[in-house]
């Protein structure tokens, strides 16, 4: 059933689902700290030789299958806006990201710098999502 929030104002309405979404971010939050946690702690565990490959493939299933629950979660709890600047701001880090690695692999290619690295590309492109996102927010847009 829907909620009856009639009783309350547009403004307290709007403080209270942003009350409910900063909690679900922060609980969004503390589950991948879980998560990467046990993922790290499973595979140090299967290095040691403590646990056999299965378990630490299981863990990246389930680890792989709740990040696409709650990204597709996430998107159903934001406005139109708050998705558009998601987009904008995921395609300003992909592209920057496709354009650091194209360089990177010409100027290895040419000897002049190391092969690139997946981990740091997909970093640059975290933060390069992570400006472009809050420079939206702050109305650059």
């Amino acid at each position: 059933m829907t909620q009856n929030d009639g009783n309350l104002s547009g403004e307290q309405r709007l403080k209270a689902r942003r009350r409910r979404f900063f909690r679900y971010l922060a609980i969004a939050f503390v589950v991948s700290m879980v998560v990467g946690i046990l993922s790290g702690g499973v595979a140090a565990f299967y290095e040691d030789g403590t646990v056999p490959l299965w378990i630490p493939l299981v863990v990246c299933v389930a680890a792989a299958l709740a990040f696409a629950w709650f990204t597709y979660d996430y998107f159903r709890r934001v406005d139109e806006l708050d998705l558009m600047d998601n987009l904008w701001a995921h395609l300003i880090g992909f592209y920057g990201a496709l354009t650091v690695f194209g360089v990177w692999y010409f100027l290895a290619e040419l000897d002049l710098a190391a092969k690139p690295s997946a981990v740091v590309t997909v970093a640059i492109m975290v933060a390069l999502t992570f400006v472009a996102y809050g420079l939206r927010k702050l109305g650059l847009r």
